[in-house]
């Protein structure tokens, strides 16, 4: 009974990832994507690189949209979400995990926007331009060019993400801006002392913003043992309803399934051997390794007690929803 409960809800959900970073320019990415019955991913397209290689990366995935048009659809609004559910498609949000793309120049946000990239995260793990990093030595919080960046943002209708952001700049940015922000891939620090995870402080105030958590499934961001699984994740899940809402909550896997290994080389660039430990010690969450495998998420939820109408709010209704306070300039 329950199986077949499951498989209904599945299907009929809108299910959004809000944070996968997979290469999707890989063909098995994508197949996982339509076999895990995803409606929709923030997907990472640039961390680090400046104007000139971003601009050429959303090139490739402009040609990429054309390539595989009977599989993938570019979400600039939530519409588009909602057209990708109904045709069976994935719907594929452009996002940066840091500022380096726009070069000092918040004026490039406005060309971005016009390209469709509709979610920034404010810093990455060292201090930037805009503020401080989960990894940087000090934080000395927002700057005054990343007030302008949220700012603009804002104008824009840009959703403001904050997961690698330390905590007094990830403070000072809820409180400057003007529309509700994301962790878009963050777990609660109670559950394991992780430079990536967020205080219940700072979880709080998110939600008194009407944002969302993406709960992550990086086994070193939910348990202190260095393993975790299904179990541990939707633990995750259920303290965060019961802290901050079942309308602030949702997923944000962070599967990097398929990443070339350069790029692997160049995220860990500047990262001590120590830091590497703490942030990636296990890659595996047991149960829920691959997107591929989304409805055992759906299947455990049910299992837990949560009504269909919790369930489609966790696993993406609470991101639709975001998104539509969020985009619109």
């Amino acid at each position: 009974m329950l199986k077949k409960k499951t498989g209904q809800l599945h299907r009929g959900s809108v299910i959004i990832d809000g944070l996968n970073a997979s290469h999707l320019f890989d063909m098995t990415v994508l197949q996982h994507l339509l076999e895990g019955g995803i409606t929709a991913i923030n997907s990472t397209i640039a961390v680090w690189q400046g104007l000139h290689e971003t601009m050429t990366i959303i090139a490739d995935y402009f040609h990429l949209f054309e390539e595989q048009i009977d599989s993938i659809l570019q979400v600039k609004t939530t519409s588009d979400i909602k057209e990708a559910k109904s045709t069976g498609r994935v719907g594929i949000i452009l996002g940066f995990q840091g500022p380096a793309p726009i070069e000092n120049n918040p004026h490039f946000l406005s060309l971005y926007y016009a390209l469709g990239i509709r979610i920034i995260q404010l810093t990455y793990n060292h201090k930037n331009q805009l503020g401080s990093g989960c990894i940087a030595s000090e934080d000395k919080g927002l700057t005054l060019l990343g007030r302008d960046v949220i700012a603009q943002m804002n104008q824009l209708g840009m959703l403001i993400d904050l997961s690698h952001c330390g905590h007094r700049t990830t403070m000072d940015a809820i409180e400057a801006s003007q529309r509700p922000v994301a962790f878009t891939h963050a777990n609660p620090m109670t559950f394991a002392v992780h430079p990536r995870n967020k205080s219940d402080e700072a979880l709080k105030a998110l939600a008194e913003k009407g944002g969302v958590v993406g709960a992550a499934t990086l086994p070193a961001m939910i348990t202190e043992r260095g393993s975790a699984t299904l179990k541990d994740y939707i633990d995750v899940i259920d303290f965060l309803v019961d802290t901050i809402g079942i309308d602030h909550v949702g997923l944000g896997t962070d599967f990097m399934e398929a990443l070339p290994s350069e790029i692997h080389a160049h995220a860990l660039k500047g990262i001590s051997i120590e830091d590497r430990e703490k942030l990636f010690s296990s890659m595996t969450l047991h149960g829920f390794e691959l997107i591929s495998k989304c409805r055992i998420v759906t299947k455990a939820l049910l299992g837990r007690g949560y009504a269909t109408t919790e369930v489609k709010k966790i696993m993406g209704e609470n991101w639709l929803r975001l998104y539509g306070e969020v985009w619109v300039s």
